[in-house]
């Protein structure tokens, strides 16, 4: 008879421990999840802001006709070369699809800056390449927000 209460608070003690430990890592799950998805729109808003930054700068050397050839060329180059470093950082973080997405995005950007190194005149309205580098740039975006959770938002 006088093991039954110690026998008690024991089992009640098994059963609070193990109930506070199941919450806290449910906590920290969830706080996993936020701080992932956190990053991934940190990491998904640099890679836009770079191709946003890149494509305004080929706009801007496509309608430079004082430039030549080779400073076209150069300053192309150089225009589109901060979009490596945010394609490798998806790489690390970014699901299947966003990568995929990304790719096509990236191939697109080169194509357009290949282009303006060639001479000619990006427009934004223009057909062809333009839209093509459009319809790539939706792409990712919606790849992005599907993975984000964010279906839907425009």
């Amino acid at each position: 008879m006088t093991w039954l209460p110690l026998l008690g608070t024991l089992v009640g003690a098994a059963i609070a421990l193990g109930s506070s430990l199941l919450v806290e890592r449910r906590r920290e799950r969830k706080e996993e999840r936020v701080e992932r998805r956190k990053a991934k729109q940190e990491m998904y808003a640099r890679y836009l802001a770079v191709h946003a930054e890149a494509r305004a700068q080929l706009r801007v050397l496509s309608l430079a006709a004082e430039l030549t050839d080779e400073e076209r060329g150069c300053r192309a180059f150089t225009a589109y070369a901060g979009c490596y470093a945010s394609r490798y950082e998806l790489e690390v973080l970014a699901p299947r699809p966003v990568l995929t997405a990304a790719r096509d995005f990236d191939r697109r950007a080169r194509e357009l800056r290949d282009l303006v190194i060639e001479g000619t005149h990006v427009a934004p309205r223009a057909g062809g390449h333009m839209q093509e580098y459009l319809d790539a740039m939706k792409g990712v975006h919606a790849a992005m927000r599907g993975d984000l959770g964010a279906d839907g938002v425009e």
